[in-house]
């Protein structure tokens, strides 16, 4: 039997901390026995391969006794590799890769209790018709915006929420906008999409997806407008579980391919709407 060689041994080594640091990245702060049970690996091999990422900076106890948690030379790193990424660049390129079909394609960001449209690009046909840059949406209203809300943590939602309630002097319909909001939101986050008529853009269908960064967050939303008005019952029909037409579940799969492939140009590798790669 031919015995590992040092570069072999070293390989095997990083394969082993890589492991480590995605079950810290994924599960947070978090005990060696239950980093092990993730990884496969020995408690005593995993102590050791803990206390050599803490001598560089990689991992650092937490503060909960017994749990470690990434390092602040991991977290920094990690923030320079996101920052250096361009969504609008990333967005751009796959909007052209599919800008010789249907419509507007637009990137959307939300700002305070607006949504943004920051990006665009559309065929030539439609050109005089993309001027969506810089236009500003309500956040209770348009796809984009129920998708930028429809992904935020729970807690982040019931935020936003009170702040829209309390600039809105909603009052006590608060109650109401609240189980009618969570419930939308929780449907839509279920179909994996969601549209509008005429709120994007006046006249015309607008079908919208998320885009998660890295770390799995909503980022942006995705949205594809001036389509056909005629789509509507259709879309109407998949939002509802019934059938629909082939041509209405095609085109929101490529809505979710473009969202899937800016998403992942951001770093996100989870799983995006059930689409496979």
């Amino acid at each position: 039997m031919v015995a590992p060689s040092r570069d072999d041994r070293s390989v095997d080594a990083l394969v082993k901390s890589k492991a480590v640091l995605d079950v810290l990245a994924e599960l947070g702060p978090s005990t060696a026995k239950t980093i092990s049970e993730r990884t496969g690996e020995p408690v005593s091999s995993t102590y050791r391969l803990l206390d050599n990422l803490a001598a560089v900076g990689w991992v650092e106890r937490g503060i909960n006794r017994g749990e470690y948690r990434l390092g602040i030379d991991c977290v920094r790193i990690g923030g320079q590799i996101e920052s250096r990424l361009d969504i609008q660049q990333i967005a751009r390129r796959t909007f052209r890769a599919h800008r010789g079909q249907f419509g507007i394609w637009g990137l959307f960001v939300r700002r305070r209790l607006r949504t943004v449209c920051i990006e665009t690009r559309t065929r030539e046909a439609l050109q005089s018709y993309a001027q969506l840059v810089g236009n500003s949406l309500p956040l209770s209203m348009s796809a984009p915006s129920h998708v930028l809300t429809a992904w935020l943590p729970p807690a982040r939602y019931e935020q936003l929420l009170e702040h829209y309630a309390y600039n809105n002097e909603l009052g006590g319909t608060f109650s109401t906008m609240r189980a009618t909001a969570m419930g939308q939101a929780r449907h839509i986050r279920e179909c994996g999409f969601t549209y509008d008529v005429g709120q994007t853009m006046a006249g015309s269908v607008t079908i919208s997806v998320p885009v998660f960064n890295h770390a799995g967050e909503i980022q942006a939303a995705i949205a594809l407008s001036g389509l056909s008005r005629s789509l509507e019952p259709e879309l109407a029909c998949l939002v509802d579980g019934k059938p629909a037409t082939a041509s209405a579940q095609d085109m929101v799969q490529l809505v979710q391919t473009a969202g899937r492939e800016v998403s992942r140009g951001l770093g996100y590798s989870g799983d995006y709407l059930g689409l496979s790669s």
